[in-house]
């Protein structure tokens, strides 16, 4: 059976990992292994690189899972179920195994598993209300704070919320004020609380954590004068919040060293994944309240896992009698109770977009994508707007619109006045990528991009790799540099007229660092989708693939147009369009079904 997994690998339908993987556990499994056993364990571990927590069983049962010379089918799930329990690295909950099967028929890793347990866990002991507020102070604060308007705010509905609930999740999509809804909780809290509060500031990038901080002191200015000043400290990537000492990969801050945290403001959760949050969680004191922002919508963590959405739930949010019984006396609306209860009584979704006016075609373009509404996405692109373009499919190499549009977003960048400058001009335009491979992947378009740009003498030669205004991307973490998988940076001479590659911090200040030094990094003119999450940029070149591929999903065409502020330019086939539109990502996990318990 091994050899069949080897020939797997080698036509690209397993990754080494899962066949190192499968040949361990067949060695420490003692007797003659099962061949369905072995297939299911490597195709657990693909499973996990693909971003599912788990495997369910009834995902391959049945199925012949491989496309290779001796491929064989797999049983019926219980017959399958049966074999893996007769193999001793297969176990139940609570077993020390590497394998763990449960009451699903879902097989997980050992500690997929046991994030998933822990995370769920905690959730669940969150998920309790909090001690009554003083109702009058909290009532005239948030009025206060929040102008009255008609429709329900919900906005003001989260604020309220947070005073009620341990943990409070809000979702929104791009423009709907979770930033400002934020810096109003902030100032809530300072009137409400009795002595200062140790609030902790918090995103999965440095470009994340920087943007929730300009946002927050934006917001911040707008408040009432009287507001009590309380902005906290600069917001902190999630690894430097947990701490991670050079030359290990553990964390200082773990439940024998905690946070010490009243308040965690976590933003664009929907990018971090079940290890990453396992880990968080296991840093907070008890009675830590906890504020989880993101988009349900958007793309899941590259990592495994889909734990925002699994936060929030596929539908809006039904609250439970007696917390809408105190929402509509705190802000004045008439809040509907369903059958809420547990966790869905931390849940808020921001409904209302202020970024996009009424005439934006980016904004009406967002919702056709995020609604499946496929006449909707035909009726924008065939309208006119001042804020949207669709440039129809011309091929592999660039045409005058995509080299106007190039030239005129990245001079700006090339010939700024400092690193500062630089930087801050290329989160003005930036060109999106479906895929990293191919003509039209990130690869391909850079190649094209750099080639351009060298015909209009705005960069060196080939040979040269290092130039001023190179924008760059890591790939790999380096907790030493404090340089994590997607920050962004620019290559820019200092002082001395030394060429370094400086990367904005949270604080917003430029640091210099040598390139030599740096861990893997490629050239950013082109990102993937991916990669963009958490960044907003001015003006978006979104270039889909040529062909279909299984990468293209309605996620993925979401996230892509919601990262443009003012201008989306959009170089698709309407045929490749609404096949990305038709298909959906679904992470296998258990971790919905273990918090409906909250209920």
């Amino acid at each position: 059976m091994l050899s069949t997994l080897q020939e797997a690998v080698a036509l690209g339908e397993l990754r080494s990992v899962d066949l190192h993987l499968a040949s361990f556990l067949a060695r420490i499994g003692g007797s003659e292994v099962e061949p369905a056993c072995l297939s299911t364990a490597a195709l657990a571990c693909k499973a996990v690189g693909e971003g599912h927590v788990c495997l369910p069983l009834s995902a391959i049962a049945e199925k012949t899972v491989f496309n290779t010379a001796q491929s064989h089918s797999l049983p019926p799930v219980q017959e399958l179920k049966e074999s893996l329990l007769r193999w001793p690295v297969v176990g139940h909950p609570g077993q020390n195994t590497p394998l763990i099967l449960d009451e699903h028929n879902r097989l997980y890793l050992a500690r997929y598993y046991v994030y998933e347990q822990q995370l769920a866990a905690k959730l669940i002991a969150m998920a309790i209300p909090l001690e009554e507020p003083d109702l009058d102070k909290a009532r005239q604060a948030l009025d206060q704070l929040f102008p009255p308007v008609q429709e329900i705010d919900y906005q003001k509905i989260a604020a309220a919320m947070v005073l009620l609930q341990r943990i409070v999740v809000i979702s929104g999509g791009p423009g709907t004020g979770k930033t400002h809804t934020v810096s109003n909780i902030l100032a809530l809290l300072a009137i409400m609380s009795h002595k200062p509060l140790r609030i902790g500031l918090a995103a999965p990038t440095g470009k994340a954590a920087a943007r929730l901080g300009e946002s927050l002191r934006l917001a911040w200015d707008k408040l009432p004068a009287d507001c009590p000043a309380v902005l906290p400290e600069t917001p902190r990537t999630l690894h430097r919040l947990l701490g991670v000492s050079p030359g290990s990969l553990k964390f200082r801050h773990n439940r024998d060293n905690p946070l010490l945290l009243d308040l965690l403001i976590l933003d664009e959760a929907s990018m971090i994944d079940v290890p990453l949050m396992a880990a968080l969680f296991d840093a907070l004191l008890p009675q830590t309240r906890l504020i989880i922002l993101g988009d349900r919508n958007q793309l899941a963590s590259v990592e495994a896992g889909s734990l925002f959405a699994d936060l929030c739930g596929p539908e809006l949010p039904a609250w439970s009698a007696p917390l809408t019984k105190k929402l509509s006396t705190l802000t004045g609306h008439t809040v509907i109770n369903g059958q809420g209860g547990g966790l869905r009584d931390s849940v808020v979704m921001l409904q209302q977009s202020f970024r996009f006016q009424e005439k934006s075609g980016i904004g009406r373009l967002v919702e056709a994508v995020k609604n499946n509404q496929p006449q909707g996405v035909e009726q924008v692109l065939n309208s006119d707007f001042d804020d949207l373009e669709l440039l129809e499919e011309t091929g592999n190499r660039f045409d005058g619109n995509h080299t106007k549009m190039i030239l005129e977003g990245f001079t700006s960048c090339l010939q700024a006045e400092s690193a500062q400058k630089g930087l801050e001009n290329y989160s003005r335009f930036r060109i999106l990528c479906a895929l990293r491979e191919g003509p039209r992947g990130v690869g391909g378009v850079t190649r094209q991009v750099e080639s351009l740009l060298r015909r209009h003498k705005l960069i060196p030669p080939p040979d040269r790799f290092y130039y001023k205004g190179r924008p760059i991307m890591i790939l790999r973490n380096h907790y030493g540099l404090q340089l994590f998988n997607g920050d962004t940076g620019i290559i820019w001479p200092d002082e001395h007229n030394r060429l370094q590659a400086w990367f904005m911090r949270e604080d917003g200040k430029p640091v210099p660092i040598s390139p030599a030094r740096l861990p893997q990094h490629e050239t950013a003119y082109a990102i993937t989708v991916h990669k963009s999450q958490g960044s907003e940029f001015d003006h978006v070149l979104f270039m889909l693939p040529q062909e279909d591929n299984r990468l293209l999903s309605r996620e993925l065409l979401y996230t892509g147009i919601s990262r443009a502020k003012l201008k989306l330019s959009l170089c698709a086939d309407r045929e490749i369009l609404r096949t990305g539109l038709a298909r959906r990502i679904h992470r296998h996990s258990g971790l919905a079904e273990k918090l409906s318990s909250t209920s």
